[in-house]
């Protein structure tokens, strides 16, 4: 019994570990031997030297590292050159596109050149004595129809143009004047002629009895009462983009009057300096319900005209 307490005793006093160092491995018999502890010893120093560690998988030194070939630098820098230089001509060309080439109605801006040189000194000089000239008819450039109940309706255009089999497609020489209680008839004229710096606006309605051309018309309520406003412009209107909602504000009322159906009737009378622009608004009067569409042939001069006089 004795021996088996001593062999109980000593089973219990060791660590039952197969990781420890400290720790032989036990015979069958539960007795260390000299040859069961080398081989174990010599088994875990080989087991520990074989383990992968993280260290194994780093590398060793920075020059062990991959590095970027050259060519493949070049190359990199090779794109980036490129696309700069690519960029910077596009820059350069929107740039030019905006400061060398104008915009489509850049004309408008331009001014009149001046074909009378010198003969506004010559006048004033004295030496000269000028000629009787007769008064200058001139037709309005631009005579178009804007409409109240539909401010954003374009101005009508080439509402007379034909097709013909040989010249094609033609326009007219034409002025349409058309006032309604809602619609209203926008005129453009140009004073271009020296020396004739006095001018009229006048109604021209075609005499009793003249039979009218082809392509003329013309019906009117005699009781019509028009308001005629001058328009606040700087420049030419643009007929394209003309409606009620974009054209110019009216700068001042200058005559309300009930137009003759026989003849010219004086609107107002104004100076006129050489290349100055003048637009005016032909409206109904307050409580009248006005009507006037007479249409211009290419021989008449029916609607809104203007008269310049003589002032040399």
């Amino acid at each position: 019994m004795a021996h088996f307490d001593v062999e109980y005793e000593e089973l219990l006093t060791n660590r039952d570990s197969l990781d420890s160092d400290d720790v032989e491995p036990l015979s069958p018999r539960g007795e260390r031997t000299k040859k069961q502890f080398r081989w174990w010893t010599r088994f875990r120093k080989w087991g520990r030297s074989k383990k992968p560690t993280r260290a194994d998988h780093a590398p060793s030194s920075s020059a062990e590292k991959q590095r970027i070939p050259p060519l493949l630098l070049w190359l990199a820098a090779a794109v980036v050159l490129v696309a700069c230089t690519d960029l910077f001509a596009l820059a350069y060309i929107a740039h030019m596109f905006g400061t060398v080439f104008q915009d489509k109605d850049f004309a408008s801006h331009l001014e009149y050149a001046n074909p009378y040189i010198g003969l506004k000194e010559l006048y004033e000089s004295g030496k000269v004595k000028s000629s009787d000239i007769s008064p200058i008819l001139i037709r309005p450039r631009v005579s178009a129809q804007v409409f109240i109940d539909q401010p954003n309706k374009f101005t009508p255009r080439g509402e007379h143009d034909y097709w013909d089999e040989t010249w094609g497609m033609l326009s007219p020489n034409e002025r349409h004047l058309h006032v309604t209680p809602n619609i209203h008839t926008i005129v453009q004229f140009r004073a271009i002629d020296f020396g004739m710096e006095d001018c009229r606006l006048v109604f021209t309605f075609p005499k009793l009895g003249v039979p009218l051309e082809e392509h003329a018309s013309f019906s009117m309520d005699p009781s019509s009462r028009f308001h005629v406003f001058r328009l606040a412009v700087d420049r030419p209107i643009d007929v394209k983009k003309l409606s009620y909602r974009t054209k110019p504000k009216a700068a001042e009322k200058i005559a309300t009057l009930q137009a003759q159906v026989d003849g010219d009737t004086l609107i107002h009378r104004f100076p006129c300096p050489w290349s100055s622009l003048h637009v005016f608004e032909v409206a109904c009067a307050e409580g009248s319900e006005c009507m006037v569409d007479v249409w211009s042939s290419q021989n008449t001069t029916y609607g809104v005209n203007m008269y310049q006089y003589q002032t040399i």
